[in-house]
């Protein structure tokens, strides 16, 4: 299909538009949030899984990554399982546990956290006097230099627990009161009543948030607490849920240490006893791995053009490693490295030479562990001339209608090539005088100049780079001259089939296949004159096989369709015959036709009912009985009987007919058959089937009254 030059402009103008639209949905749906002018107070120092930040000016909600700063005024929230650590300028740091929010909110002499619900610890290490102060509703706790935490679900009390140093809480406008290490503070909802009471169950180690990184299946993690040796039945609790449903561990305590070995996953412990629940803390286990190399595979050999190429280096994205160290060396054993690059992404483009090289990525985890990858080779080498293409059409020698071209052009088109190429036309063999040359991306190319009469010579030449001649194909001819009418190959002219063979083998039709994609029709007429066509087939292959034709004499043709329908060119018609072998001249109604020995009509088969099949007639309300069609035979009896007694009789023109008279028939044996309607005497083709029904349930017979209950 060829475009005007005003198509092809508004193509372009499309693409580029849908191009332009999809840049800015990609920006859009992947800028970071502008926060202004606001300073920044600090950084996210860890994270794990989901945690957002929110500007003061915005509704949004954005996530965040490791190391990304923090601003005044910012609020930042964490999902389920998630944590995360905030380190303030000054030192200060502020865990985050799962499903938390807070608002930060620093003056210039202190700083404001607004607790909105979830669990957070404190660890102020501002000097002298400086304090941090966590708003939660009406209370306010102001932390000097010590660890708290601070623990709030929606609905029930606040919790605060001073591991180290000393905090002070006020609530509803009331005298604020000190809570001193290892006490906790609990301040009910309603009234605001504040109990202060010591710890006598406390966790030490390993600290709340803790996290522990490892390469292998197993941590040990060693727990360190103190108790009250007087409480009764004292244990330790370790749960993979804060609820402490189906706990991993729940032991009784013995002195001061414990030790487990637990796979990686988030952990939460206590300490319990009948006199006291102590604070929950929370830990997670890391397994660690080094990431994965994607691309450029190993031992792959990558084709460069030029002497330096930008090589794309991909790895996998590891969620606890905040850079990437990309090593690249010509040895094995990087005793000399190349590049050694470092990174916050997992992708890296480099200018390389050609040659063979060796890569490795080195990632750090939060421990300071280094992890290698594995080393990966690849090659750089000149990359391997292109073939030339293969020309597919017009074949070779092929001859074009000369009314064909000019009407719908040629179609010209060869193997695809992985370079842009140039299509040559020329009368000369050896090009030399060239009547088109046109420059062609894709592997097809439509001409529609007029060309007269005469031979051609045509070629595709594939282009370098740098604008050159490149490979090309071989040279390939055709003739352009007036064909007159499409050459029909078979069957020939005036042939004779019989019946039988249309039936079961079919007509094999062929003719001339032209160079032109297009849709032949084959046309089949009682006449040469096509006036009234009695059948047509539609093929997009220059033959097919006709099974449908009954006894007579035909005239047929192929034409070529236009997409209008248009006949473009036809052949000259032929003739045919269709005969039947199986009726004599005097007629199947003669017994003289048929010997005394043909008791069935040999072609003919019963296919449903089938020999002694049974049919359940509870929900039908026809029967379909179908036989195979006999060549030569254009009207069948269909008979039903019961016993010996016949009880339907019918003329049928198909080879299938719908019995609805089922009052005829009842539970039992039946058995039907077909002749030829011209004579029951030739024979006939008989089959038995039964008829059943389901069981009919008796009438339920209500016994209990009318009425059950009357006011």
């Amino acid at each position: 299909m060829a475009y005007s030059r005003f198509e092809k402009w508004m193509i372009v103008l499309l693409i580029g538009i849908l191009f332009l639209l999809s840049g800015l949905l990609y920006y859009e749906m992947n800028k970071r949030l502008d926060a202004g002018n606001a300073k920044i107070i600090g950084t996210i120092t860890f994270k794990q899984r989901t945690v957002q930040r929110k500007y003061a000016s915005r509704v949004v909600w954005e996530d965040m990554e490791q190391h990304f700063p923090l601003r005044n005024k910012d609020s930042i929230r964490t999902a389920t399982a998630a944590d995360a650590e905030i380190t303030l300028n000054d030192g200060t740091k502020i865990q985050l546990n799962e499903n938390s929010m807070i608002l930060l909110n620093l003056d210039e002499d202190k700083a404001n956290i607004d607790f909105a619900y979830g669990s957070l610890s404190a660890q102020n290490a501002g000097n002298g006097d400086s304090k941090i102060q966590i708003k939660t509703g009406e209370t306010s706790v102001s932390v000097g230099n010590g660890d708290v935490k601070l623990s709030k679900e929606e609905g029930k009390n606040l919790s605060v627990s001073v591991e180290k140093g000393e905090a002070e809480i006020a609530s509803l406008g009331k005298e604020s009161q000190k809570i001193g290490t290892d006490e906790k503070a609990t301040l009910q909802g309603n009234d605001g009543k504040l109990e202060i009471k010591k710890q006598e169950l406390k966790p030490v180690s390993p600290n709340d948030l803790a996290r522990f990184y490892t390469q292998e299946n197993l941590q040990t993690v060693n727990f360190e607490f103190q108790s009250n040796p007087n409480y009764k039945n004292a244990r330790i609790e370790i749960s993979q849920n804060n609820s402490f449903t189906g706990n991993i561990v729940s032991e009784k305590i013995r002195g001061s240490y414990f030790k487990k070995s637990l796979k990686e996953g988030v952990y939460y412990w206590r300490l319990k006893s009948e006199d006291e629940i102590s604070s929950v803390r929370k830990f997670t286990i890391y397994k660690t791995k080094s990431v994965d190399l994607v691309s450029p595979s190993n031992g792959q050999k990558i084709g460069a053009t030029e002497e330096t190429v930008y090589l794309n280096l991909l790895w996998t994205k590891s969620e606890l490693s905040s850079n990437y160290k990309l090593e690249i060396s010509d040895t094995k054993d990087f005793g000399k490295l190349i590049q050694s690059t470092t990174t916050m992404v997992n992708s890296i483009s480099l200018p390389l030479g050609k040659g063979k090289y060796f890569w490795r990525v080195v990632s750090t985890d939060p421990s300071g562990t280094t992890l290698t990858s594995s080393v990966f080779s690849f090659n750089i080498s000149e990359a391997d001339k292109p073939k030339p293409p293969t020309l597919f059409n017009p074949q070779a020698g092929s001859n074009i209608d000369l009314v064909l071209a000019e009407r719908k052009g040629i179609r010209f088109n060869w193997s695809a090539t992985s370079s842009s190429s140039e299509f040559l036309l020329s009368q000369s063999p050896k090009f030399e005088s060239v009547l088109l040359q046109k420059p062609v991306d894709g592997n097809f190319l439509d001409i529609k100049e007029k060309l007269p009469a005469g031979t051609y010579h045509w070629k595709v030449s594939l282009k370098n780079t740098d604008g050159s001649s490149g490979e090309s194909s071989s040279v390939r001819s055709f003739e352009i001259k007036t064909l007159g009418a499409i050459k029909l190959h078979s069957p020939k002219d005036a042939v004779s089939f019989s019946v039988k063979d249309v039936y079961f083998s079919g007509i094999p039709f062929s003719w001339e296949k032209l160079s032109y994609i297009g849709n032949y029709q084959l046309q089949i007429s009682a006449d040469s004159s096509f006036s009234k066509i009695l059948k047509s087939y539609s093929s997009a292959q220059n033959k097919l096989t006709v099974k449908d034709l009954d006894e007579g004499e035909y005239v047929w043709r192929v034409v070529l369709l236009n997409t209008d329908n248009s006949v473009l060119i036809s052949s000259n018609p032929q003739k045919l015959t269709v005969t039947s072998p199986l009726i004599s001249s005097k007629g199947l109604d003669s017994d003289e036709s048929m010997s005394d020995e043909t008791k069935e009509i040999p072609d003919l088969k019963l296919i449903f009912p089938s020999e002694g099949q049974t049919l359940n007639m509870t929900k039908s309300n026809s029967i379909r009985f179908r036989w195979s069609p006999v060549p030569g035979i254009k009207e069948y009896r269909f008979r039903l009987f019961n016993g010996k007694k016949e009880i339907y009789s019918v003329i049928s023109k198909n080879t299938q007919f719908d019995f609805k008279k089922l009052d005829l028939l009842d539970e039992g044996e039946f058995r039907w058959t077909i002749t030829s309607a011209v004579s029951q005497k030739p024979g006939e083709n008989a089959s038995t089937f039964k008829v059943e029904l389901d069981a009919i349930l008796e009438e339920v017979e209500v016994l209990s009254p009318d009425v059950q209950y009357e006011e």
